[in-house]
């Protein structure tokens, strides 16, 4: 009796993964190159110069469309706006604000593959090197990156594989609190900022990430300086709190970071059809 159950629900799994098979190769396109060769496969993207797809174990190529001479697609494509599957998230931390006092790690999703959304945490205090201060405080950004495309080639068109590459321009909000301890003196200041970044983005073997980038950006804050034996006084709002340097209400960023991306993610399909 119990191996007669073994028997049948071995043959049902088996009979599933058949289906599941065919099922498969029958949702693939196929190309055909100008010799007759035929490739069953998973188009992901097709540009003005060539194809990229996935082959059934899900490798990824490219071809010249010079080489070939025809394309057929499935009977039921997937939509060139349909970017359910673009999960890619990434979790990076900043390299360079730990020389300035400030740990900072930000989590970035990718919406479609041109867009993104990110958030950034700031906690002052921490670093690589010895301050003569101790500082106290923190803070957080949020941005929406669009991706510029490659410009390099004049054709206006993404180039890059993955929806995380590539050169970007992010219009950000952020605030930020802190309080600094010198010898006789303390003080406390807060801000908000708003301003524009552009920065590149690469990644390597859909896991690795590495962002460069630079922005400028216009601020509004107040701060008071307490000293002892002596009245509270207020002061110009000047500071330098990790990638993010301000003086006389214009402040300019810079950071390099570095990130672990996981999820899944779809390459461009906006030009899945000629």
């Amino acid at each position: 009796m119990g191996k007669s159950i073994l028997k049948r629900t071995i043959g049902t799994m088996l009979l599933m993964l058949v289906m599941a098979g065919m099922q498969s190769l029958i949702a693939q396109d196929k190309i055909i190159s100008k010799k007759g060769d035929e490739t069953l496969c998973t188009i992901t993207r097709i540009t003005d110069t060539h194809i990229e797809y996935l082959d059934p174990q899900d490798e990824f190529y490219k071809i010249e469309k010079k080489y070939i001479k025809e394309v057929e697609f499935s009977e039921n494509p997937r939509s060139p706006t349909d970017h359910s599957n673009n999960t890619s998230k990434v979790i990076k931390f900043n390299l360079l604000s730990l020389l300035n006092n400030s740990l900072q790690f930000s989590y970035e999703k990718a919406l479609d593959p041109i867009s993104s959304i990110e958030i950034t945490f700031k906690v002052f205090g921490v670093s690589i090197k010895d301050f003569p201060e101790e500082k106290k405080g923190g803070g957080i950004d949020l941005g929406y990156r669009f991706r510029l495309g490659d410009f390099i080639n004049g054709d206006r068109k993404i180039e890059n594989s993955h929806v995380l590459d590539g050169i970007g321009i992010k219009p950000t909000v952020g605030a930020c609190y802190a309080q600094i301890d010198i010898e006789n003196a303390q003080e406390k200041y807060y801000y908000v900022h708003i301003g524009t970044v552009i920065n590149y983005q690469v990644v390597f073997k859909n896991r690795i990430l590495f962002e460069g980038y630079g922005g400028i950006h216009i601020y509004k804050g107040k701060n008071k300086i307490d000293f002892s034996n002596t009245p509270t006084r207020t002061g110009v709002l000047d500071f330098e709190d990790g990638d993010l340097n301000g003086n006389d209400n214009i402040a300019f960023s810079l950071g390099i970071k570095m990130g672990y991306v996981f999820g899944g993610f779809d390459r461009d399909t906006r030009l899945l059809r000629w």
